[in-house]
């Protein structure tokens, strides 16, 4: 789909095969859009005063042009109500829109008047538009001989703009794509089988994002990863016949390579549970246990795009857990890169010592800050469900750019408390640590065993394992892979750009 911008000119003369317009609750569209409602014979007044058209959120209106403009049809979409209007109502409302005629594209032109508003700046509508389009276009077909339905994309998205506004919504498009396009390959590599996306496989994406846009990469085999001591990573690949991974990216943003951000993923790609083996109904949903790892990829290709003058070093463990002869068992102690020992007590908690070997490794680099994104635990799906993303932290103010980052970018973040007494859970007989704490907030104690590796250093964990991943389909989302997360760590890392 390729997004324009164009001069605005009087809509009735504007050929296409959807016209979009918007509309708030409380406006006239006899003031609005005088010229449309003339060109119709004042019908378009007549149906606002039979409330048929409102303006209220969720509302779109079908009117068929009939040689009356030069649209084949004219979809008024509502806005609801300007005091409640945001970036994610703008974006909910043009996805609305955007799923009236993606799937059915055809080739079609869609044209969408972005008119001057005092609701919100016009880069961001039209990001809000680029990003609705763009994420409501996404579709995964997968492996079938057959697509399971045609899927015609749209052949062009036309923004109309006003003079003045022109450059700032030549800005909203260009981020807009930028973290299109970052989202949807995140989601894509969830979407993969497990025997497709191995932990080569994930490994050999992070790579190509890398070399796409000059960044720097390092590919840790097994023989580095047990030069470097990371026993984390060793213990969680060794049922599998596949070999682990870890892969550091440095993006440089800026002339002196310092004040660098951390960003970790979790690259599970498929999680068994190990010898504490999963239940079978819903173990085919564990291939997007490298959910974390897809968000800082995505973010890495969205960054590549956006080129924000800041630091980056994105570091990614990719390893499969799987029962076997030579498999961790629980019981076992094993030394993580840190020197820390940990006692085993389930090999299902296993992200977390794949993230304790990054984070690691990524401290030993000097970076002066953590984010760490993973499908870490089903307690976070038990406290937010499937909507919100859970978040924890030593470090308010690093906390506080996160959730502001979320805000900005529409997606829906939570903290939760890093308290001593769940830290005293972790505690075992045996080794300095123990890999589970119990059932009874383990959402949180997943999250402070981390919190042992981190130090000092500010640091935020994003537990993404109720919304990385969704059974069903909304307005810009078909069931699977979401790319949680992508948008709010481009965000978080782009406000960071001098």
């Amino acid at each position: 789909m390729k997004v324009a911008v164009e001069n605005r000119i009087q809509l009735v003369n504007i050929a296409c095969d959807e016209l979009i317009v918007p509309l708030w609750k409380g406006e006239e569209l006899s003031q609005v859009y005088p010229e449309l409602d003339e060109a119709f014979g004042g019908s378009l007044s007549g149906l606002q005063q039979d409330k048929e058209v409102t303006g209220e959120a969720k509302e779109i209106t079908v009117v068929h042009g009939m040689n009356k403009v030069a649209a084949k049809k004219l979809l008024i979409v509502g806005m609801g109500e300007p005091g409640k209007f945001d970036f994610v109502a703008a974006r909910n409302a043009w996805g609305r829109a955007a799923k009236t005629v993606v799937g059915k594209g055809n080739g079609k032109t869609v044209v969408i008047d972005l008119p001057t508003t005092e609701h919100m700046s016009a880069d961001r509508l039209a990001q809000a538009v680029t990003e609705a389009f763009g994420l409501a276009e996404y579709n995964y077909e997968g492996y079938r001989q057959k697509a399971k339905r045609e899927f015609d994309p749209i052949a062009t998205v036309q923004i109309l703009a006003a003079d003045a506004d022109a450059s700032l919504v030549q800005a909203g498009v260009a981020r807009g794509s930028a973290l299109v396009s970052g989202t949807n390959l995140a989601r894509t590599l969830v979407n993969e089988p497990a025997n497709y996306l191995t932990p080569r496989a994930l490994k050999n994406a992070m790579v190509e994002v890398a070399e796409r846009y000059g960044m720097t990469v390092e590919v840790m085999e097994k023989a580095k990863l047990e030069e470097l001591g990371m026993g984390g990573v060793l213990s969680v690949a060794q049922g599998s016949e596949l070999e682990p991974y870890v892969v550091a990216v440095k993006y440089q943003g800026r002339d002196t390579w310092d004040d660098v951000i951390g960003l970790i993923g979790k690259g599970v790609t498929f999680d068994t549970g190990g010898i504490s083996i999963k239940p079978v109904a819903g173990m085919e949903d564990m291939k997007s246990d490298m959910g974390g790892a897809a968000t800082m990829i995505g973010a890495l290709e969205a960054l590549g795009q956006i080129k924000p003058k800041v630091n980056v070093l994105a570091v990614v463990g990719t390893v499969e857990n799987m029962p076997s002869g030579t498999a961790f068992r629980p019981g076992d102690v094993i030394t993580t890169m840190s020197g820390k020992t940990v006692e085993i007590i389930t090999t299902d908690a296993e992200g977390r010592l794949v993230l304790a070997d990054c984070i690691t490794y990524a401290k030993e680099q000097g970076v002066s800050c953590l984010v760490d994104a993973a499908t870490l635990t089903g307690g976070i799906v038990v406290a937010l469900g499937h909507f919100c993303s859970g978040a924890m932290t030593n470090d308010k103010a690093l906390l506080d750019e996160l959730m502001n980052a979320a805000d900005v970018a529409g997606e829906r973040l939570w903290q939760l408390p890093t308290f001593d007494e769940y830290r005293s859970l972790n505690k075992s007989r045996f080794a300095d640590l123990k890999n589970s704490g119990g059932r009874y907030g383990h959402g949180i104690i997943g999250g402070v065993f981390l919190q042992e590796f981190v130090g000092d250093t500010p640091w935020v964990h994003l537990d993404i394992a109720g919304t990385a991943y969704t059974a069903s389909a909304g307005d810009m989302q078909p069931a699977g892979g979401t790319g949680a997360m992508t948008r709010t760590i481009v965000e978080f890392v782009s406000s960071r750009s001098e």
